[in-house]
C-alpha cells in the first residue's frame, strides 16, 4: 500500500432509510418494553408480598396509572413505528426485516407491559 491508496474522507452524509430507521426504532422500543415489563413484574411481586408500608395509597395509584398509560402510549408508538418501517421498506423495495422485527417486538413488548401494568394497578388497589 502506498500513500496514494488513502483518499480524503467522504463528504456524503450517512443516513438510514425511512424503513430501516422506523423498524429499528420499533425494535429498540419493543425490546425495552419487554425488559421493563419483566422488571415491573418483579417489583409487583415484592410490593405485593411486603405491602404498601408508609406509601400514600392515593399517590401510588396516581403514579401507577400515569406511568402505565404513558408507557403503553410509547408501546403503541413503537407498534406504529414498526408498521411504518415495514410498509416504507416494501414501498421502496428494500429488505423489510427490521420493520417486521420491530413490529413483532413492539407487539410482544406492549402485551407484556399491559399485563404487568394491569397487575401493578391491581397491587396498588386501583380496582377496589
Amino acid at each position: 500500500m502506498t500513500d496514494d491508496d488513502f483518499g480524503p474522507p467522504s463528504t456524503d452524509r450517512l443516513a438510514l432509510s425511512t424503513g430501516t430507521a422506523a423498524g429499528l426504532a420499533g425494535l429498540l422500543i419493543g425490546c425495552t418494553l419487554l425488559v421493563s415489563a419483566c422488571a415491573l413484574m418483579v417489583f409487583n411481586v415484592i410490593l405485593f408480598s411486603l405491602g404498601m408500608r408508609n406509601i400514600p395509597r392515593d399517590l401510588a395509584q396516581l403514579g401507577a396509572l400515569l406511568g402505565a398509560v404513558g408507557v403503553a402510549a410509547l408501546g403503541v408508538f413503537a407498534v406504529v413505528s414498526g408498521v411504518r418501517g415495514w410498509s416504507a421498506a416494501n414501498r421502496d423495495g428494500e429488505p423489510n426485516a427490521l420493520g417486521v422485527a420491530g413490529t413483532l417486538a413492539a407487539l410482544v413488548g406492549l402485551v407484556a407491559w399491559l399485563i404487568a401494568a394491569i397487575d401493578m394497578l391491581a397491587v396498588v388497589g386501583l380496582f377496589r
